[in-house]
């Protein structure tokens, strides 16, 4: 599995047809292509990179974005984005939470390198972030370990599969592309590069290291928040060239569709913003005393905490704040598109002016197979109610994904969905300029899907569910264990 962060679909079709992505090209034409598939809600790679290994919506996962307010220890968690945001929350701390915490003790939901060991597969893992396993790694880099002895956030290890790979900072074992002899700098010391993935990717594929091998390439994400979505394309083929150099070291794109099924896919997509005003600043609400930045809290009479999480944000109020008379303010501010919320077992949202309440029941289907008791006016979700069955527009699957957010405390007492072309920003208070990600809508929430020797899933909630049926939903762990 070959996880592409950020690449939006049309992005790549784009790239394909224009010759710059002949292997990720060739694994759609000879499989299946699916160019409409969608990600959760908050869009946010935290959340979706968490729904692909473990199946579930955030309210599942426990993973709800970049940042979110933790009502139990009264401060924001943070897990990284921006480099000021970063810095002005505390690179340790960041990096304690990132890479220890949120696999550790936020994740509620069972990873699929965790259910694969249970059933007798091993998985191997480059980078990925979520990647929870029954294995231990130690520490590698002698200046963390350093450190870590000195310090109180730093773990001596984490989890992961049996094969987990983070540059100079985690790797179960020597492959000749750590240390000195590698390339790509602290950044490729500390995971984050693409080209060290696509190297270590190459060798688990030449040695037939593991059952299941999940490879995650970042750059096309932070390319499009800095530079678009042109240079983004342009970027599409520098990663197709790490895509044939994993291919290659099997035999090249026809054996290894002989002797893999192979998935590629995106985690989210990237709405281009506005060359203006394209911020929306939530430090101010109309009545209330809002507490905003990484170190947001309720103290001194703050009524309501902000966590923006790029075009989505996550609004946590004091008990006795009118939540109404919040949603009514921010739905007049530039930018602000919707509002949502749960009121006892409904959820709520208000957009345009309009009004709707659901929750799943017997009513009108959706393409995904779910019922929903709907009411009020579908126009505030540009929904299509007609015929018993329920057709989405802008606002992809948005029924399941608004519910797989809204049932968890983390997301907050009001979420915020950004208009098209405009961001939340960071709790930094800093923001993207080109492009950005985290709504329900269709621009930042449809990603691609290529599939071949297994079916190609249409959400990525569906993408553990498909791969546990492919490796035979247990069966094989059950023979083994006879």
């Amino acid at each position: 599995m070959l996880v592409l962060d950020g690449i939006r679909p049309d992005v790549l079709q784009a790239a394909i047809r224009a010759g710059e992505a002949p292997n990720l090209g060739a694994l759609a034409e000879r499989g299946e292509a699916v160019w409409d598939a969608v990600s959760v809600f908050p869009s946010i790679t935290p959340a979706a990179t968490a729904a692909i290994a473990t199946g579930e919506a955030p309210s599942g996962s426990g993973i709800v974005g970049h940042a979110w307010y933790d009502e139990e220890e009264r401060r924001v968690v943070v897990y990284g984005a921006m480099t000021e945001t970063v810095m002005a929350t505390g690179p340790i701390k960041v990096f304690h939470n990132n890479v220890w915490r949120m696999n550790r003790d936020d994740l509620y939901a069972s990873t699929l390198f965790e259910t694969l060991h249970d059933r007798g597969f091993d998985g191997a893992c480059v980078n990925f972030p979520v990647r929870r396993g029954p294995h231990k790694h130690p520490i590698r880099l002698k200046t963390v370990e350093r450190y870590r002895k000195n310090g109180r956030y730093l773990g001596p290890s984490v989890e992961g599969p049996k094969e987990y790979f983070m540059g100079d900072l985690f790797y179960s074992r020597e492959t000749g592309h750590n240390g000195r002899r590698a390339s790509g700098g602290l950044r490729r010391s500390v995971g984050i590069n693409d080209e060290y993935a696509a190297r270590v990717g190459a060798v688990l594929v030449a040695e037939k290291a593991a059952p299941f091998n999940l490879v995650y390439l970042f750059k096309g994400d932070s390319i499009a928040h800095h530079h678009g979505l042109e240079a983004q394309r342009r970027w599409v083929a520098k990663a197709d060239g790490y895509v044939a150099r994993i291919f290659d070291a099997g035999g090249g794109v026809e054996r290894i569709l002989e002797d893999y099924a192979v998935l590629a896919l995106s985690d989210h997509g990237h709405a281009p913003l506005l060359p203006g005003r394209r911020h929306v600043d939530l430090r101010r609400i109309l009545g209330q005393k809002v507490s905003s930045g990484v170190r947001a809290r309720f103290a001194n009479g703050t009524t309501v905490v902000v966590v923006p999480n790029g075009r989505a944000a996550l609004l946590y109020l004091r008990e006795d704040v009118e939540l109404g008379d919040v949603v009514e303010n921010l739905l007049g501010r530039r930018g602000v598109d919707l509002a949502a919320w749960m009121e006892g077992e409904w959820a709520m949202v208000r957009r345009l002016g309009s009004a709707i309440r659901f929750r799943p029941g017997p009513g009108p289907g959706d393409t995904f197979g779910r019922s929903w008791e709907l009411e009020g006016d579908p126009r505030a979700l540009d929904l299509d109610v007609s015929g018993g069955e329920v057709r989405y527009g802008e606002y992809p699957d948005a029924l399941e994904r608004l519910w797989g957010c809204l049932g968890s405390s983390r997301c907050g007492d009001v979420v915020l969905s950004a208009a098209p072309g405009y961001t939340f920003g960071e709790v930094s208070g800093g923001y993207h300029v080109a492009s950005d990600h985290g709504s329900l809508h269709a621009s930042d929430s449809e990603v691609f899907v290529l599939a071949s020797g297994v079916s190609a899933p249409r959400r990525i909630t569906d993408v553990a569910p498909t791969l546990l049926d492919h490796f035979g939903a247990g069966k094989v762990a059950e023979n083994l264990v006879g």
